[in-house]
């Protein structure tokens, strides 16, 4: 059996191949494993995760299926289809990922880490462009849950799930292609450090995909939250400008290689849905002007950049 990535990669994951929580203490722990032993099993699957991410094989459980997958809610990021079953999530994640592939950024053959990946939809959305290992790294271990039910059905060897946050890892000597951080700059209280971290990690000619909320340039460097809340998303420290993300990149002497327009986030793609019962978009939004949030910021414009270490 070939090594995932790296010896140190191999070392950090590979505990979690039968286990996906491995020593990890929480009483939903157990739980989640009973779920995991009920799913149906898995007989020649067809598979597609470029289009979507999509597992259909021979399966007459369909309403046993649903029931067992919905205990694992709330389902933040998807959607993803099993069979019949549509899971459809909290956030509709194609509409991210076509924006990152509109960037045409070639992913076949390239080792990959994607730094809180969820789920891992986007991990497998990855497979479906020709990545050839993913390390993710996920705290939440509900998504990891999720992960696991998912992998079920897909049965990819490529991909392994690590319940650590990247400074809890131990990678020191470990160099990937691809650096995925999306969804994570404005909850750092130290941003700068963060891109420090993931950039130290990157090959030569290894590429940092960054996608974050920016601010209006009348904040010039960055929007500051009081309290740390932001359209009712908790521990949000900082929201950057394009300035201010751009000053940084300079600080960290790092080239800026591709970027997109920014995108405000609708209620078409994130929202309440059965697989996601609970507050959502609509409640991030002031009820009488929908670009302002609940606590008076401009609503979220969503922006990916592109990056490489200077030579």
């Amino acid at each position: 059996m070939s090594m995932f990535i790296s010896e140190e990669v191999e070392s950090l994951s590979c505990q979690y191949i039968d286990n996906p929580f491995g020593n990890k203490k929480d009483k939903r722990i157990e739980g989640w494993l009973d779920i995991l032993k009920e799913l149906p099993k898995v007989m020649d699957p067809k598979i597609d995760l470029y289009d979507q991410v999509s597992s259909e094989f021979y399966c007459d459980e369909k309403e046993r299926l649903e029931n067992l997958l919905l205990k694992l809610l709330p389902w933040r990021k998807g959607p993803f289809r099993i069979n019949k079953t549509f899971i459809n999530s909290e956030w509709d994640s194609r509409k991210k990922w076509q924006r990152f592939k509109n960037i045409n950024l070639n992913l076949k053959g390239k080792s990959i880490l994607d730094v809180g990946s969820g789920n891992g939809y986007y991990a497998f959305r990855m497979l479906g462009m020709g990545a050839d290992k993913i390390l993710c790294l996920e705290p939440n271990l509900v998504h990891i849950s999720q992960f696991a039910a998912i992998n079920h059905f897909i049965g990819s060897k490529k991909i392994r799930m690590v319940p650590e946050r990247l400074e809890n890892t131990g990678l020191i000597n470990t160099r990937f292609d691809l650096i995925f951080s999306m969804g994570l700059l404005y909850h750092q209280r130290k941003p700068k450090d963060h891109l420090s971290e993931l950039k130290a990690l990157l090959n030569k000619e290894g590429k940092l995909i960054l996608e974050t909320i920016i601010s209006p340039k009348e904040f010039e460097i960055s929007l500051e939250p009081k309290e740390g809340k932001y359209a009712s998303m908790p521990n949000v420290h900082y929201v950057h400008t394009d300035l201010g993300c751009k000053s940084l990149f300079k600080e960290l002497n790092m080239n800026l290689i591709n970027e997109t327009k920014p995108v405000r986030t609708s209620d078409q793609e994130q929202r309440k849905t059965l697989w996601m019962p609970f507050k959502s978009f609509e409640s991030a939004l002031d009820k009488k002007d929908k670009s302002l949030t609940v606590e008076g910021y401009p609503a979220p414009e969503r922006k990916f950049y592109i990056l490489e270490r200077s030579s």
